[in-house]
């Protein structure tokens, strides 16, 4: 519950950050933000209690082998924003930091399922309205896509941070009305 977490933690810093950038609790929710604890092993000790083998979590990118052979968590004490392919599967996370450390964000490193050039965040959940629109925003970043989308405007998509690849411009192509010359004359020519 949003109303236990004790002034002062870090998951109520957390809350206290998204609730100052304006979040709802539905956008919250909607888009499964979530925060990694902070300390060395949390998750590693999760999967190791589930019984998933640690080379998956090294795979999938949340956590790293270290020189002396043993694990450690990736993302500790960030604010995480899973990374969605067009199906809403999660495929990678961004985490980013609550206090003064680097680097501020955090990202997934690419992997077999995710290829940071060739995702769009929120392009699973705005489709439809880009669709029917017929048009999308292009913004950088997560918290720029979830501050639109928490003000109602829903034919938006971020670049995950990255400059904007001919990928992610034939990914968006697929959900616009706007034709292959035309989309490349406004992305280009600004």
């Amino acid at each position: 519950e949003r109303s236990r977490s004790p002034p002062g933690s870090s998951l109520a810093r957390v809350r206290s950050y998204l609730e100052g950038r304006g979040m709802t609790p539905a956008v919250i929710d909607s888009f499964r933000l979530g925060y990694a604890p902070e300390g060395w092993s949390a998750l590693r000790a999760h999967l190791e209690r589930e019984q998933i083998p640690l080379s998956e979590g090294e795979k999938a990118g949340l956590i790293i082998k270290g020189k002396e052979g043993t694990y450690y968590d990736r993302f500790r004490g960030r604010l995480m924003i899973p990374i969605e392919d067009t199906e809403g599967r999660v495929i990678a996370f961004g985490g980013r930091v609550m206090g003064q450390e680097e680097p501020k964000y955090l990202n997934s490193p690419e992997s077999p399922v995710y290829v940071k050039g060739r995702h769009l965040y929120g392009l699973n959940r705005s489709k439809e309205f880009i669709r029917k629109e017929g048009y999308a925003i292009l913004v950088e970043g997560y918290f720029d896509f979830l501050a639109l989308w928490n003000a109602g405007v829903h034919p938006v998509v971020a670049s995950l941070g990255t400059a904007l690849t001919k990928e992610q411009v034939a990914l968006l192509r697929r959900y616009t009305q706007i034709g292959r010359a035309s989309c490349r004359e406004r992305v280009f020519s600004s």
